[in-house]
């Protein structure tokens, strides 16, 4: 029984190191993908906004990083700051101003980061601009604005930036790669955006949860033999007590 024990707990730790294993491959295998993704969507040539989402219309989780351009003017009297977001492991703000398009819906465009939350980087450029940008999904809805310094939001939230610049606006916003006239240098771009809980491969997950399955089973076969072994020493028949568990009419076995 020792040497049993030993045997399936080998057994075991083997299957739970297995499981690890295929567990890291799943990270490494989902976050390849998740950056041959990501340069697929930097390299897609832009397309007009509204040729893949209205205003107003639901917001598509696959349109997340999806690069699109559109016109109007910036209003100026409505720009905010974002507070506390995170950048090259610093936190600033992001400059987020409503771009007014052409069709007269409301584009919320993140135009980039900064540090400081009076810098003169922030001046917004005047007259019609052509921007380019990725698509980014709408943030739930933070604290009331009037319960928020002057100027500032702690969510890029469509449903509460209705209110304050009025609509029809789009679902979710754009996150500025380009612009035409360019803004000043200063203000920092962000990145592509990602889209969550794209960063582990499936099938390698599949296989992690098997191998600890099988390590499980080892263990359980472990205790249903020293149970086995248990009813033996006792005078007792397992398998007599199975087909009599089987067979109601059987008799009892003698005690």
């Amino acid at each position: 029984m020792i040497g049993l024990l030993i045997l399936f707990l080998a057994a075991a730790a083997v299957c739970a190191r297995l499981g690890i294993w295929q567990l890291d491959r799943a990270e490494i295998r989902g976050a390849a993908a998740q950056q041959a993704a990501l340069e697929e969507t930097e390299a897609a040539p832009p397309v007009p906004i509204d040729d893949v989402l209205a205003p107003q219309s639901s917001f598509d989780g696959a349109l997340v990083g999806r690069r699109v351009i559109a016109t109007g003017q910036y209003e100026a009297d409505g720009q905010l700051l974002v507070a506390d977001r995170v950048l090259h492991g610093e936190t600033g703000w992001l400059v987020l101003t409503p771009l007014r398009t052409d069709s007269g819906a409301v584009l919320p465009v993140v135009r980039g980061w900064v540090d400081d939350p009076d810098s003169p980087v922030l001046a917004v450029p005047e007259g019609e601009v052509t921007v380019t940008g990725y698509l980014q999904a709408s943030e739930d809805s933070g604290q009331a604005p009037d319960a928020l310094p002057a100027g500032t939001t702690d969510s890029i939230s469509s449903a509460e930036l209705l209110g304050v610049w009025g609509g029809p606006i789009w679902t979710g916003y754009a996150v500025l790669s380009e612009s035409d006239p360019a803004q000043d240098p200063g203000l920092e771009l962000l990145g592509p955006p990602t889209r969550s809980g794209t960063g582990l491969n499936i099938q390698n997950l599949g296989y992690a949860a098997q191998w600890w399955v099988f390590g499980g089973f080892a263990v359980f076969l472990w205790i249903r033999l020293v149970r086995d072994e248990m009813l033996r020493s006792s005078g007792t028949d397992p398998f007599a007590e199975l087909a009599a568990e089987d067979d109601p009419a059987a008799p009892e076995p003698a005690p």
